[in-house]
Parts: structure tokens; C-alpha cells; sequence
């Protein structure tokens, strides 16, 4: 669909397949050939489920495929479960593809290990079998809260399930290793918890067929029980409308730094669509996953300097992901949205990045940080260790994203179609390694050093955000 509507011609459904059975095999070759066969299995399968479920969480940026297969399954002489099922059979063949492109790696290390060549074809169809069910869970639940809650908050929905998610998946992870040798009642979910993942149910069956075919059926059951709620819920979406009027001190510092009123009012619709716009709310706020599970892992440790050292880089996150989130900020959630700017005053590109980059700072950057410092002095943690990093955090950040918005090639929220390349993971990572860097740097400083560090950086963004000299408001003469 997407070489098609571009132009292109391929898609990056190959590149997606080859990338993630990459990271796959790294995980598999890291367990084998330690672990036993069912925490390996289950483990793996674990890794695949995740990484497909996420792509059941981006339902938004289908909103206008979904508003035409609605017209052509309306008018088409076809019952309800009939498309249900087509859709069902459609999202399994999809979802086939990238399921057994990472779990083809763990498949054949099982099938050597184990020296039975029937073991791979049965974990290949094991974990499509999983994954299906994991996304059609999600699936059918975000169908729900289309339908109950309307589009723009089932986007917000995805977006917060994407998150927790991310952040869960690789909390659990980390902490699951060392139980990996050991029986389900030493994982940190206990025993309960596995027996509610379907790649627990898969792993014992490929395990023992003959004893836990119970299980396989199990797993049917549940793949049958999700369709017939597909048929129910349907294509329906609440159609509902909300004006919202937001106001207050960040918005009026950023009228206030802003500069001349066409730069105001493009840092004011940025600020306002950064929180307001349905398909940047689906892929930012899952970008908050890993950084809150870093924080929960360094909550959990008993090593003073280990626990600042991770804190300090998990408060980077929020700044290393801008990048992305800058690759996204183009992109329309309706089509011919940019009449708005071509009947207003014209923006130059770089008056439009700052405006853009201003908007990120006070809007993005600073309302995570301090809710981030929120939940670590809640949690217990020392202000005189908080407070410098995440000052710190703050100030590099913002500095760093002066920088990342000159990749920024389009007005905000007004590309119609979605971009042929994904957003530069060299950017990313440069920044990224320098921004680790850099918190890692300040962590291990004394905690004076710390604090003069993170209020220099605060003084440098404060200097940078100041409107230039030429465009500052001047007081109005009697």
C-alpha cells in the first residue's frame, strides 16, 4: 500500500521483517543454549508477540482507510462476519510475515538443539498462533474504544497502551533473565502471570504436545472468541466532536518568546497540535515506555551510584527521542490541511524551526521532566540528585533540539502523504550517544560539580529561548 500510494518501488515491509529477525536472533543466540527448552521458547516467543502487538496499537493513521472500507463494506452484498473473517485472515497473513521472519531465528536454534527438524515448522506456527492472539486482544479492544469513545481518544488510547507496552515488555524482560533457569514461580509475574501470556501456553505445548494439547486448544478457543467479538463490535466509530480550549502558563510564555505574530501563531498552533493532534499522540507517547522503565529499574536497585548513573540517563530519553518525533510532526492528520498556511502570512524555514523547536522545549521537554521529577522524589529518590539531572536533562535537551529541528522540512501538521523514508536513525543516534554521554558525565560528578553543570545548561536554553533583540515587544509610549 504505501509503494503504491508513493510511487515507490518497494515497501518497508522487507526491511521491517530483515531488521526485527536481526534483533531476534541476537536474543535467541544470547539464551542458547542455557536456558531450558520451555523459558527459551516462551522467552523468544515473548520478543516476537511484543514487537508485532505494537503495530495493532497504530490505528489512527489508518483513519481515512478505515472511513472508505466502511463505504465499501457498507454498500457490498456481504454479512458482518464475513468481514470480520476476511479481516481476521487478512491481519494473520500480515502478521504471519513478520512473526516468522523473527521467530524463524530461535526456531532453528530450538530444532538443532533439540535435533528434531519438525520442531521449527511447529514454533513457527506456535507463534503466529500467539501473536494473533495478542494483537487481535488489542485490536478488538481499541475497536471498542472507537467505537465508545470516538477516534481521537482511541488514539490516545493506542498511544498509552503503546507505552505501557514498551515499558512493561522491557521492564519484565530485564528482570526475568535470572529466572530463566529456574520454574514460572520465579518470575517476577509469578506463576499466574505466565499462564496468562499466550507464549507460555505455546512454549508448553511445543514443549510436551501430547500431555498439553489442552493448552493448543485453549489457544483456539481464544482466537475463536476474539472473532465472534470482531463480528460484533464491527467497523462502527462514535462520531464526536470536542472544542477544546487550552490556556495556560506555558502557552503564554511561548506567546510571550515567541517574536513577530506570524511566529507566534506557528509556535501556537504546534504547541496546541502537540497535544491535541491524534496521530502524534499514537507515536509519542509510547516514546515515554522505555525511559519510565529505566526509571523503574533504577528505582529498584540497591547500589546508590548504579541507581543515579541509570536515572540520570533514563531522564536523556525524552531528548534523544525527539528526533523522531520531529520526523513526525509533518504529517496531517486530515488531507489539505495547508491551505491554513498558504492564506496566511508566509514563515521563513528557519523562523518556522524555531518557532517549532520553541514549542518542543516548553511543551514537550518540560512538562515530562517534571513529572518524571515528580515520580523519583515520590519514589523516594534524593532532590539533591534529582533536581541537577533533571535540570541537566532539560537544558542539554533543549539545546540539542535546536539543532534537531533543522532536519525539519515541511510546516508542522500539513503533509497530506506519509513520508517514503522513516525518520533518520543516524540522527537519533547521534544525538542519542552524545546526550548519554553527557548524563552519565554529570552523574558521576560530585554534587556541587553536578549543579553547576545543570545550571549552565539552564542559563544557555534560557539565553537561546530569549526572542532576538530586534523582535522583542518594546513597552507601548504614553
Amino acid at each position: 500500500g504505501q509503494a503504491r500510494r508513493t510511487g515507490a518501488t518497494a515497501s518497508t515491509l522487507t526491511t521491517t521483517i530483515f531488521s526485527q529477525s536481526f534483533m531476534a536472533l541476537v536474543v535467541a543466540a544470547l539464551l542458547y543454549p542455557e536456558y531450558p527448552p520451555v523459558p527459551f521458547a516462551a522467552a523468544n516467543m515473548c520478543l516476537s508477540t511484543l514487537l508485532v502487538s505494537l503495530g495493532a496499537c497504530d490505528i489512527e493513521p489508518m483513519a481515512d482507510r478505515r472511513r472508505a472500507d466502511r463505504v465499501l463494506t457498507g454498500t457490498a452484498p456481504v454479512d458482518r462476519f464475513t468481514v470480520a473473517a476476511a479481516r481476521a485472515a487478512r491481519g494473520f497473513f500480515f502478521l504471519g510475515l513478520l512473526t516468522t521472519g523473527m521467530a524463524l531465528p530461535p526456531a532453528i536454534l530450538r530444532a538443532c538443539r533439540e535435533g528434531n527438524f519438525w520442531l521449527a515448522p511447529g514454533y513457527l506456527a506456535l507463534a503466529c498462533l500467539a501473536a494473533g492472539i495478542a494483537s487481535g486482544s488489542l485490536s478488538v479492544t481499541l475497536n471498542f474504544a472507537r467505537l465508545t469513545l470516538g477516534s481521537q481518544r482511541a488514539a490516545l488510547v493506542a498511544g498509552t497502551v503503546k507505552a505501557l507496552l514498551l515499558g512493561a515488555g522491557f521492564a519484565i524482560f530485564a528482570l526475568s533473565l535470572p529466572a530463566l533457569s529456574q520454574d514460572a514461580d520465579a518470575l517476577p509475574i509469578g506463576r499466574l502471570g505466565a499462564e496468562l501470556l499466550p507464549p507460555y501456553q505455546a512454549a508448553k505445548v511445543l514443549a510436551e504436545p501430547l500431555n498439553e494439547w489442552w493448552r493448543l486448544l485453549l489457544l483456539l478457543g481464544i482466537s475463536v472468541a476474539l472473532l465472534l467479538c470482531a463480528t460484533w463490535i464491527g467497523d462502527r466509530e462514535r462520531e464526536r466532536t470536542t472544542s477544546v480550549r487550552r490556556s495556560g502558563p506555558l502557552l503564554r510564555l511561548i506567546h510571550r518568546l515567541a517574536g513577530p505574530a506570524p511566529d507566534r501563531g506557528m509556535a501556537m498552533f504546534t504547541a496546541t497540535m502537540l497535544w491535541r493532534s491524534p496521530g502524534l499522540r499514537a507515536r509519542a507517547l509510547p516514546l515515554l515506555g522505555v525511559p519510565a522503565a529505566m526509571a523503574f529499574l533504577a528505582l529498584r536497585g540497591s547500589d546508590e551510584q548504579s541507581n543515579s548513573l541509570l536515572a540520570t540517563m533514563a531522564l536523556q530519553f525524552p531528548a534523544i527521542y525527539l528526533p523522531i518525533v520531529i520526523a513526525f510532526l509533518p504529517q496531517a492528520d486530515q488531507q489539505g490541511c495547508r491551505w491554513l498556511f498558504d492564506s496566511a502570512p508566509p514563515v521563513t524555514p528557519a523562523r518556522t524551526q524555531r518557532a517549532v523547536w520553541l514549542a518542543l522545549v516548553l511543551e514537550l521537554l518540560l512538562p515530562v521532566q517534571l513529572l518524571a521529577v515528580s515520580i523519583m522524589l515520590l519514589a523516594g529518590q534524593s532532590p539533591s540528585q534529582v533536581l541537577p539531572a533533571a535540570a541537566f536533562a532539560l537544558g542539554s535537551g533543549g539545546l540539542a533540539a535546536r539543532l534537531m529541528v533543522r532536519s525539519l522540512d515541511d510546516l508542522p501538521f500539513c503533509r497530506d502523504l506519509e513520508p517514503t523514508a522513516g525518520p533518520d536513525l543516524g540522527n537519533m543516534l547521534t544525538f542519542g550517544i552524545l546526550l548519554a554521554i553527557a548524563g552519565a558525565g554529570v552523574a558521576l560528578l560530585p554534587a556541587m560539580g553536578a549543579s553547576v553543570v545543570a545550571v549552565g545548561s539552564l542559563v544557555a536554553l534560557a539565553t537561546l529561548l530569549r526572542p532576538p533583540a530586534a523582535e522583542r515587544p518594546t513597552p507601548t509610549q504614553p
